[in-house]
């Protein structure tokens, strides 16, 4: 049995508001401190190996609504109104976030990993192509 503990003391202590797991055993989380936080400090994603080791943390700007992970990527949605693609080792950036009209409720990528469904809070569908990193638009 492992437990993951986000890097660094914080109080209030940090929330896990999501959690997901690679398809090699890679865990993926979000942490959350308390309403009164600045902002920029008040979310973090972590990467831990399969044995719950802590191998990188990257702070957030937004919240974490939706996440899925495939051999490469970290697909985020957040409430903000953003689908991000991240690098699964580094946690940075891939491509720009791309912009979506309401919050993001949901994510999934296909399993030919041709397409990034993303459901919406006002119930629509979108489909994204995805690809490398440079192909995506």
């Amino acid at each position: 049995i492992r437990s993951l503990r986000p890097p660094g003391e914080t109080s209030p202590p940090a929330v896990l508001s999501h959690l997901a797991v690679g398809p090699e055993g890679q865990v993926v989380a979000q942490t959350s401190v308390g309403q009164r936080a600045c902002l920029k400090d008040r979310f973090a994603l972590h990467l831990y190996s399969v044995n719950g080791k802590h191998l990188s943390s990257v702070p957030l700007d937004e919240e974490v609504t939706a996440m899925c992970l495939t051999e490469e990527f970290v697909v985020l949605g957040t409430m903000q109104c953003r689908l991000e693609i991240r690098d699964l080792q580094s946690l940075r950036a891939a491509v720009p976030p791309v912009p979506m009209r309401v919050p993001v409720h949901s994510v999934s990528v296909t399993k030919e990993k041709s397409h990034i469904l993303v459901g919406l809070e006002d119930g629509k569908l979108i489909v994204v192509g995805a690809g490398q990193p440079a192909e995506v638009s």
